[in-house]
């Protein structure tokens, strides 16, 4: 399991490997040659030392699905995706809070390839729980106070059970039921620790 690492690439590496000189890692998105094909291994070497939780399959799997939606020819370090364009990918098209996710991971609106990266990076399997509670705090975060209160948690649930028919009525006294096991310091809200601690005691807390 790796070690529990900043989900991004550090601004000095990511930096290295865009301005290198040698001219194979000039790539676009469309590989040809051994000489590109073996810059591109090492980006993926140099990508892997900073994204711990990717595996080099991984992270070739997201190179081919962001290049998809840029652009024919276009350099894919220089392209950014919209938030529109990454939530109708299948792997978040399913999912009730794919706006959420792509709002915290995006940056002004927007993904680079990095973004992606530190995306999926957070949601792999080996990503260690402390990284994975504090972005599932920000994605649940909704009006986006550093705080879950009660309208969060009514969103969050409505998103997680809207197939089971709950009542309005039923939605608010789960929530309050919510915050009353959670809210440790009782004041109607959710701090990332508490929050934490819900999580790391009761693992199926708004699963």
């Amino acid at each position: 399991m790796g070690q529990c690492i900043s989900h991004s690439l550090k601004k000095e590496e990511l930096e290295e490997y865009q301005a290198s000189e040698d001219p194979a890692m000039q790539t676009t998105c469309h590989l040809h040659g051994n000489s590109t094909i073996d810059a591109w291994l090492t980006l993926l070497d140099t990508l892997k030392k900073v994204l711990t939780f990717l595996t080099k399959g991984e992270i070739m799997r997201i190179h081919d699905t962001f290049c998809s939606s840029c652009p024919q020819g276009k350099d894919y370090r220089q392209e950014k995706l919209t938030i529109e364009q990454v939530c109708t990918w299948p792997q978040l098209k399913v999912n009730p809070f794919r706006d959420r996710i792509c709002k915290v991971f995006s940056t002004d609106g927007y993904f680079t390839f990095e973004d992606v990266l530190g995306m999926a990076s957070v949601f792999s399997d080996l990503a260690c729980p402390d990284l994975k509670i504090e972005y599932a705090f920000r994605i649940y975060d909704f009006n986006e106070d550093g705080f879950i209160d009660e309208e969060d948690l009514r969103n969050v649930i409505r998103r997680l059970l809207h197939r089971n028919g709950l009542t309005e009525e039923e939605i608010v006294s789960l929530a309050n039921n919510i915050l009353e096991e959670a809210d440790l310091d009782n004041d109607r809200l959710l701090s990332l620790a508490e929050f934490e601690h819900a999580m790391t005691n009761s693992p199926d807390f708004l699963q």
